[in-house]
């Protein structure tokens, strides 16, 4: 989802950002409280020590101009707050520890700031001047997928700049696209730099602030927040790992993982739904294996079974890239596979207890829905996949699947055909209307059972239960 940062730690859209600036500056005239007008423009100096040039773009926390360090004429870009969120200490702070997480980090692949000020009622961030492209942009330019090795550049970049911070006690919390700018070093060779740590939690012994992310509060953007992000729980390293496993599917498919129409279905589907298969098209360059099985786990639901950190991640990556060592973690033939039972199979990555609170899947369910039915929506699937059901829609009724969930709309004969295509499944059959006859006619051509539409998941998944305890 793009949009503006929320000051409170959320995620709106940009309507809305725009729209909760104005309703806290009228609260805050109401009580009261000065609101300063925006006096800044071209030819402003701010604290007597940078003049804006150029403005660049807003957001929900604050302005980006273009600037120059005034006795040295030394270009620098220059965050500014608005002042309606200066108005406001815990927005200040905020901004403060941006300024303080990366004025900590000194690596060539994190933007580097420079100073941090204040002009008048506002504040200021500066940092170094990068003339590039975010990520977002570049890859909606490409006229394709982007090549592997562009991919590969640009993910080692990634990662380095994620274990810097990380050896810093700095998790970023918000890595996405729009957070990756591409640019030249002087050798003129592209590197990416992360930006914009405005949510990072650092790490120090040295303060016992409290976070600034309230109790039951979420903060990030829906389509790139980790699990337990997504549930407001402590994050750590891992949860940056999980944002770059949905950077890296972005790379790969020109896309993230999970979207939706909202925010609430996009973090349902981070929550419950298993990453669906990469979605390249045809004639695209082959994806290996190895890179594929990295990305999966780098998007697993618990942060026990993600790599443990970005420099082996960057390992796990530069590896997979690498056809000789691919081919030794790949054996070529069935018969060089590694003997002994499945439990003595499993590579030592993926190993590890499961939490007691890890949903268990019971068995997979089939959906074959008809076109604008309920039954086709993807929340449905999140819905069954948060009581332990590995769901997924089909056009037919004779798959592997453990039960089918046959959509008939008004249509008894349709279902009775439907279910005479596969006789061993299960198959519930959905009706828009039930009645006695149609229910004794479905039952008796070999439904397990019928049920009247609309359909939700939780009664789905009681009734898809039932027959897998009867199994």
């Amino acid at each position: 989802m793009s949009g503006d940062d929320d000051p409170q730690g959320g995620f709106r859209p940009v309507a809305a950002a725009r729209k909760a600036a104005q309703e806290a500056e009228t609260q805050l005239s109401q009580t009261g409280d000065s609101i300063p007008p925006s006096t800044l423009g071209v030819g402003s100096v701010l604290a007597g020590k940078y003049r804006l040039t150029r403005f660049l773009g807003q957001g929900g926390m604050g302005s980006v101009w273009v600037g120059e360090q005034v006795q040295l004429g030394v270009p620098v870009a220059v965050k500014v707050m608005h002042a309606w969120v200066a108005a406001q200490p815990q927005y200040v702070e905020r901004f403060r520890r941006e300024a303080r997480a990366a004025l900590m980090l000194s690596h060539p692949n994190v933007v580097r700031v420079i100073d941090f000020g204040q002009h008048e009622a506002t504040f200021f961030l500066v940092m170094e001047m990068i003339e590039g492209k975010a990520l977002d942009e570049w890859l909606a330019e490409c006229p394709g997928m982007p090549a592997l090795a562009d991919v590969v550049a640009i993910s080692v970049d990634v990662l380095d700049a994620l274990d810097a911070a990380h050896r810093h006690g700095i998790v970023h919390r918000d890595l996405k696209p729009e957070n990756v700018i591409l640019s030249r070093d002087s050798q003129g060779r592209r590197v990416a730099k992360v930006v914009d740590f405005g949510l990072a939690h650092v790490d120090d012994p040295d303060t016992h602030a409290p976070t600034l992310t309230k109790k039951d509060m979420i903060a990030g953007t829906p389509a790139y927040m980790s699990p337990e992000q997504s549930r407001s729980l402590q994050v750590g390293p891992s949860t940056d790992l999980y944002a770059f496993g949905c950077l890296l599917t972005d790379l790969l498919q020109k896309q993230p993982p999970f979207e939706a129409p909202n925010a609430i279905e996009t973090i349902s589907q981070h929550l419950f739904m298993p990453p669906p298969p990469l979605a390249r098209p045809e004639g695209s360059e082959p994806v290996p294996p190895l890179l594929e099985a990295l990305r999966l786990e780098l998007l697993a639901k618990h942060p026990h079974q993600r790599p443990p950190d970005a420099k082996s991640a960057k390992a796990r990556l530069l590896e997979a890239v690498d056809r000789e060592a691919s081919a030794a973690r790949l054996p070529p033939r069935k018969g060089e596979l590694p003997g002994g039972d499945r439990a003595h199979r499993v590579p030592g990555w993926n190993s590890g207890a499961v939490p007691e609170d890890a949903p268990a899947v019971h068995g997979s369910v089939a959906i074959v829905p008809r076109a604008g039915s309920l039954l086709a929506d993807p929340a449905l699937l999140a819905g069954l996949a948060a009581h332990g059901l590995a769901a997924s829609h089909s056009r037919q009724v004779d798959v592997g699947a453990d039960v089918v969930v046959y959509d008939a709309g008004s249509s008894v004969a349709a279902a009775v055909q439907a279910l005479g295509s596969n006789p061993a499944a299960r198959v519930i059959a959905v009706l828009d209307h039930v009645d006695a006859a149609a229910m004794r006619q479905l039952i008796e051509a070999g439904a397990a059972d019928v049920m009247a539409a609309p359909v939700t998941a939780d009664v789905l998944a009681r009734k898809v239960k039932r027959l897998l305890r009867r199994r």
